[in-house]
């Protein structure tokens, strides 16, 4: 795919791309934002703090920026630093009350409250809770997070362009193709894997699960979950939960959620793909390597793209889900 740069200041729209070299983007599923940078030499374009960049791909927008930090070497090269519109929502805090409002309900009430395009998908925990003095991510992260443990459903948030989109996390499954020239077919770039690394690891294992009481009452257990075979296996591992009194009646699907994410062995994946625009933090692909033993769905922590000679590659994290 063809990726160029687009410099708006104003309605002035100026195409930098032959200016810009060390073009590369990336995703982390613990940010919100994508991080775009590169380096531009010394003579080229004006590019300043709060300017605004385009990402093309062949053509079409494919995210926008906001220039936060520039800098200079010795010889006067720029190194431009830019977050997507994300950006903001981790920089603005707020104080807000929610009154047993649906989760997706309550997220839209905030992000209307800032003026920002959303689209949710439909969460019925009921928040109740007032927030103050906290950015508008944390607070959002917070929502998730109550869902997650009334539900067990995960949800990733990213910013499509200037539309801030929360879906469940098991409804991200991409299987990119691409194709090396016009005249080729078209493949997986799940069939590219270079340079691969596989971890497996028992350190954040929990079998044995407490939920108890918030607060001075926090000796009081609401629930106790645990898996027999895994201690038998692994020695005992546990973990406690703290939930507030008006949670009570949710201790039994928080212990049950909790066990479920925790009472694992985790696959730490590294390895290189050819690039597509679609590898993002917080989606999820299929891989079927066996001979290195790289079979399954794989949770996408980190995605890096680079351009480099007009090849474009990512360098992903990955966490086994299978």
């Amino acid at each position: 795919m063809a990726h160029e740069i687009i410099l708006a200041k104003g309605k002035l729209q100026t195409n930098i791309t032959n200016a810009c070299s060390n073009i590369t983007w990336s995703s982390h599923i613990d940010a919100l934002g994508v991080e775009l940078s590169f380096d531009m030499a010394r003579g080229a374009y004006s590019v300043e703090t709060g300017d605004q960049l385009i990402l093309l791909s062949n053509k079409q927008p494919l995210n926008y920026f906001v220039v936060v930090t520039t800098s200079r070497d010795g010889q006067n090269n720029l190194t431009v630093t830019a977050f997507d519109r994300a950006w903001y929502l981790n920089k603005n805090e707020t104080i807000i009350q929610f009154k047993k409002a649906s989760a997706s309900d309550a997220i839209g009430k905030l992000l209307d409250k800032f003026g920002v395009k959303h689209r949710i998908a439909k969460m019925n925990t009921l928040i109740k809770k007032i927030y103050k003095d906290q950015t508008v991510s944390d607070i959002i992260l917070d929502i998730l997070d109550q869902v997650r443990q009334e539900t067990g459903q995960q949800h990733r948030m990213e910013m499509d362009k200037d539309t801030l989109v929360i879906e469940r996390q098991s409804e991200l499954l991409i299987n990119p193709y691409i194709k090396l020239s016009g005249n080729t077919y078209s493949f997986p770039i799940a069939k590219t894997v270079s340079n691969p690394s596989v971890e497996r690891s028992i350190e954040d294992m929990k079998n044995n699960v407490i939920v108890v009481a918030d607060g001075d009452d926090r000796t009081k257990v609401y629930t106790t979950l645990q898996d027999a075979s895994s201690i038998a296996k692994y020695g005992l591992l546990t973990e406690v939960v703290t939930v507030d009194d008006k949670n009570r009646a949710q201790a039994r699907n928080i212990a049950k959620t909790t066990l479920t994410e925790l009472n694992k062995v985790n696959e730490s994946v590294s390895c290189e793909l050819l690039g597509h625009d679609d590898v993002r933090a917080g989606r999820t692909i299929e891989l079927n390597e066996p001979n290195i033993e790289m079979v399954g769905k794989y949770l996408i922590m980190s995605a890096s793209h680079t351009i480099s000679n007009g090849i474009h590659k990512v360098a992903v994290e990955l966490k086994g889900v299978r």
